[in-house]
């Protein structure tokens, strides 16, 4: 019953509570900033759904009926508490998901159940592939995607420098560095106690000294990824818009060994 009106009550773009909502003649409902946003993103005039992408013929309505059920449910919140956090609601489009050790730089150990990658000492004596990156030291996830909505959560623990996020399939696996969206990667980085997303010019953000867990929700359709601080149940940074004709692959980096190295792992939760 929690699920079913927290449901009916939440825009699907920005997956909180409806605020001014609007019926697209489709009858897909949003909020009105929400669907503000999306058209002033797009290259033309049309009023189109986020969803299904149909045209609307008519402009928005609101949806007195949306508006009384979201103020009704926040009004008795305390009754469905369990129920009204963002994270619960991105755990139905939770993925299955492993690394893939023919991706990894050769400085990196993959575990045998494909859940966690760190750091060696010395190079591994690998075959070369040209799936491999050859100087970061980075690795991709499988399964990688073309269309839908995929969520996943990282841990980060000890690891002191990090970036997650996804990236082309196609990027340059022999790069040196330069992660940024101009490249075909998406990512957040952990650097000297703070977070950077990797965006054109690039922005910092302050990192909650107990960070210890990350979720990343990928919306291909909305062409928006989101990190989550798990923990503290908050927003840290989202891309948007994020396009490709390509797959993206969950990206996973590590800082190479040395003074910095602690020998910690990133682990994909749980």
């Amino acid at each position: 019953m929690a699920t079913s009106l927290q449901e009916k009550a939440m825009c699907p773009v920005c997956l909180d509570f409806f605020s001014n909502p609007i019926s697209l003649s489709c009858a897909h409902v949003f909020c009105f900033d929400c669907m503000q946003t999306w058209v002033s993103k797009r290259e033309d005039s049309k009023l189109t759904c986020p969803l299904c992408r149909e045209s609307s013929e008519k402009p928005p309505l609101e949806e007195w009926q949306i508006r009384t059920l979201t103020l009704l449910i926040k009004q008795h919140g305390p009754l469905l508490e369990l129920s009204l956090h963002v994270r619960s609601e991105l755990q139905r489009f939770r993925e299955d998901m492993t690394l893939d050790a023919a991706t990894a730089n050769s400085l990196l150990v993959v575990s045998d159940d494909g859940r966690s990658v760190r750091c060696a000492k010395t190079h591994y004596d690998t075959m070369e592939d040209p799936r491999r990156f050859t100087h970061l030291a980075g690795v991709l996830g499988t399964p990688c995607f073309s269309s839908g909505r995929h969520y996943w959560e990282v841990e980060v623990g000890e690891v002191k420098e990090w970036s997650l996020g996804v990236c082309k399939e196609s990027v340059d696996r022999n790069r040196k560095s330069d992660l940024s969206s101009k490249d075909g990667f998406w990512t957040i980085s952990m650097k000297a106690g703070a977070i950077h997303a990797n965006s054109i010019p690039e922005s910092r953000i302050p990192a909650s000294p107990g960070l210890q867990r990350v979720g990343i929700f990928l919306d291909v359709e909305m062409e928006e990824i989101k990190f989550f601080d798990v923990g503290n149940d908050a927003l840290i940074y989202a891309y948007c818009p994020l396009s490709s004709l390509e797959r993206f692959c969950p990206f996973f980096l590590l800082v190479l060994p040395g003074e910095r190295d602690s020998g910690a792992a990133l682990r994909i939760y749980p």
